[in-house]
């Protein structure tokens, strides 16, 4: 910033020298003259070292703004990419879920019918075997009568 000040100083000595009249010459004292470029001569390699600094600064700054900008595009890639797979995921669990309860079900239905088929056969066995004990039965009443008619017409038939 040396170097602007300079300038700066230059620039108000020419604007404050005295004029010639008639004309747009100034009267300026050479060896003040040069005294400024002497110290600008100066003050420039310093003042370009800054600026090559600050460009060095700047660079590193937008390299480095760089990187972490190219870091943060791969991250959220990486968190879309893996947002897309566990929706991927859930869906393919979701359909195989549906795959397992669509079988559990048609499962419990064939398990239903094969009770029922099973029960209805029990069912019928029980049926024969009670229409054989009612048929047994059946004679057995039909024997104990005669039994009893028999008895009763041998009392009718018997002097007492």
């Amino acid at each position: 910033m040396k170097l602007i000040a300079l300038l700066e100083d230059l620039e108000h000595y020419i604007e404050s020298s005295r004029r010639i009249p008639m004309s747009n010459k100034l009267i300026v004292d050479g060896d003040q003259v040069l005294d400024f470029v002497d110290q600008i001569r100066e003050a420039l390699p310093d003042e370009l070292e800054e600026a090559q600094r600050l460009y060095r600064d700047r660079e590193r700054v937008m390299k480095d703004a760089q990187r972490e900008a190219e870091l943060l595009v791969d991250e959220t890639r990486l968190q879309m990419t893996q947002m897309i797979n566990n929706h991927d995921l859930c869906q393919e669990a979701k359909e195989v879920a549906e795959q397992i309860v669509g079988e559990a079900r048609e499962l419990a239905r064939e398990i239903r019918e094969g009770s029922n088929e099973y029960a209805d056969n029990v069912l019928k066995g029980i049926e024969e075997v009670m229409e054989q004990a009612m048929g047994s039965l059946k004679n057995t009443v039909g024997t104990i009568r005669r039994g009893r008619e028999e008895l009763r017409r041998s009392r009718e038939v018997r002097p007492e």
